[in-house]
């Protein structure tokens, strides 16, 4: 296929639905004016009837129009015609984006374990491990975390607090709250002073430089080992009711920062 249009004007075209074929139809047509098949073949070495296949699909999208006047050509749309398009598919989304959050109740149904029935999923990696606290945010909607985080110091090391920053402000929309229990360090205690803003409460231990971190929410516990580079997220019921009485258990003898 032979094409002397920018990566950029193809890119753009391909973010809005086009195939590269397609794109390059389109682009050729604007530069060159009315166009039969066999013109457009020549024009950019594409067979003759991947063109025809092709073009009809841009007919159905609004980008080329058709004449016989002088046989079967093509006529490319106005390039404004373009962002009506572009809204069009944004106008189709939102309406399976509504369907879906219709029948979504239907589908966690489905998906929801058996009764004792544990599920363990491994995250390996740092990029999947903030994959897992992604989760995090949609499955704790509405309750309560309670976090074992132990050396803030340490996950830093990991990910930096603007990334924290970042998750907690997702983390209130969503109107959910937070317990954390952290080791005694001038970074707890810096972070610890935006518990206000992010509708959580930090208490701390004197010995308690863990290096994994464990959140418990609903009947799941994600434990993440950034050293490792691996989170294990279970959903127990037994293993989350567990966690949440040793966390309680701790939570007592802790103490807060003073404020």
């Amino acid at each position: 296929m032979k094409t002397t249009f920018s990566e950029k004007q193809l890119e753009v075209l391909s973010e809005l639905g086009l195939s590269k074929i397609q794109a390059t139809l389109y682009l050729t047509s604007l530069r060159h004016g009315i166009l039969s098949v066999l013109e457009l073949s020549k024009i950019t070495k594409i067979n003759r009837q991947q063109i025809y296949a092709e073009a009809e699909k841009l007919v159905d999208l609004g980008i080329y129009e058709l004449t016989r006047k002088q046989g079967r050509k093509y006529i490319p749309a106005n390039p404004a015609k373009l962002v009506k398009v572009g809204k069009k598919k944004i106008d189709e989304t939102e309406e399976i984006l509504i369907k879906l959050s219709a029948i979504l109740p239907e589908f966690e149904a489905l998906s929801k374990p058996k009764k004792n029935k544990v599920v363990v999923k491994y995250f390996e990696g740092l990029p999947k491990i903030k994959e897992a606290y992604e989760e995090e945010l949609e499955a704790s909607k509405n309750t309560e975390v309670l976090s074992l985080a132990g050396s803030i110091d340490n996950i830093f090391e990991f990910f930096p607090e603007s990334y924290w920053d970042k998750w907690n402000k997702k983390f209130i929309k969503h109107d959910s709250r937070s317990r954390m229990l952290v080791h005694n360090s001038d970074i707890a205690r810096k972070t610890a002073e935006d518990d206000k803003q992010y509708k959580r409460e930090t208490r701390w231990l004197q010995d308690f430089p863990l290096k994994v971190n464990i959140d418990v929410f609903n009947n799941t516990v994600l434990v993440v080992s950034f050293h490792d580079e691996i989170a294990i997220w279970i959903e127990s019921h037994m293993l989350a009711q567990s966690y949440r009485i040793m966390f309680n258990t701790l939570w007592e003898v802790a103490k807060p920062f003073k404020q």
